[in-house]
C-alpha cells in the first residue's frame, strides 16, 4: 500500500517553540530536562514536507524486534507522522517529559502562549523549511473525536512494519495499562475494527515517559524504509549541539550585561 500525505496537522497553535536553529536563533525558553534552548516560531503550512511511503498491509511478527529509528516510525489517519518517544538527543530524553511554554503579547496586542509539545502531543521537527509535524504519544485531539471521552480505541495509524496503531483503551473502553503491553507497546486483543483480535500497537493514555510511543517494531522493516525515515535526521544532532551552545553563550552574555 502506498500512502501519500501532506503532513499538515489538523490542529495547531498560531505559534510554537522549537530548538534554536539558523533560521530562528533567539532563545526564549529552556526545556526542563534536556535544557534545550527554544526559539519562537510562527506556524506556517508552507514549511511542512509532504510524504509518500510504501507500507505492508499483511504484516507478520519477525523472529526478533527492531529498535525504532529516529524520524517517522508510522503515519496517522490525520496525515501526521508518529515518532518514537525520544527527542534528537541519542534517545536520552522522552519528548513529552521535556515540555516548556512561553507566553507573550503580539504586536497586535493579542496574548499568546507557545508550547514545545502542543495539547495533541505533537510538534514540528524545527523552524526551518521542510519540517515534519509529528506525534510522540497518543494524539488526544484525534482520539477525542474518534473514540469520545470513554469509548474503545479505533485504528488511528499504521507503523512502518504494517501493524496498526491504536489509542489507549481496549474494546470495552477500559484504559490499557503499560504493564499489559510488550516491549514494543504491542498487544493482541479485540478492537472495534478487528473484533476477533489482532496484534496492534498502543499509545497509552497519560504516559509521558519512554513508553509514550513505540520503542521497537515487532514486524519486519526494510532497510530502505529505515533509511528513508532517518535520512533527514542525519547530521541534525551535531548541528543542534552547536546551535544550543551558541544560544547558551548568548543567554549568558545577556545575563552579564543585565
Amino acid at each position: 500500500m502506498t500512502l501519500t500525505t501532506s503532513g499538515v496537522p489538523t490542529y495547531h497553535n498560531d505559534y510554537y517553540l522549537a530548538p534554536v536553529s539558523a533560521q530562528a536563533s533567539t532563545s526564549v525558553a529552556v526545556t526542563p530536562v534536556s535544557h534545550t534552548e527554544m526559539s519562537l516560531i510562527a506556524y506556517t503550512a508552507s514549511n511542512i514536507s509532504p510524504t509518500t511511503v510504501a507500507l505492508n498491509v499483511c504484516p507478520a511478527k519477525a523472529a526478533t524486534t527492531t529498535t525504532t529509528n529516529m524520524g517517522p516510525i508510522g503515519y496517522m489517519i490525520s496525515g501526521e507522522a508518529i515518532f518514537n518517544p525520544y527527542e534528537a538527543d541519542a534517545g536520552a530524553t522522552p519528548a513529552l517529559s521535556d515540555n516548556v511554554s512561553y507566553s507573550f503579547t503580539t504586536s497586535a496586542g493579542v496574548a499568546e502562549t507557545a508550547w514545545f509539545i502542543d495539547s495533541c502531543n505533537s510538534h514540528s521537527t524545527g523552524g526551518g523549511g521542510g519540517s515534519t509535524w509529528h506525534y510522540h504519544g497518543v494524539p488526544s485531539c484525534l482520539t477525542s473525536q474518534i473514540d469520545g471521552n470513554s469509548g474503545p480505541s479505533h485504528l488511528i495509524g499504521i507503523a512502518l512494519d504494517g501493524f496498526p496503531i491504536y489509542g489507549g483503551r481496549d474494546i470495552n473502553g477500559n484504559t490499557i495499562a503499560v504493564s499489559q503491553l510488550d516491549a514494543c507497546n504491542g498487544i493482541t486483543s479485540p478492537t472495534p475494527d478487528f473484533p476477533s483480535g489482532i496484534y496492534h500497537y498502543v499509545l497509552p493514555i497519560g504516559v509521558t515517559g519512554k513508553q509514550s510511543s513505540l520503542n521497537c517494531y515487532s514486524g519486519s522493516v526494510s532497510q530502505s524504509q529505515l533509511a528513508r525515515a532517518t535520512r533527514y535526521i542525519c547530521g541534525l544532532d551535531a548541528l543542534n549541539k552547536r546551535l544550543q551552545a551558541s544560544a547558551r553563550a548568548r543567554r549568558a552574555k545577556r545575563r552579564l550585561a543585565a
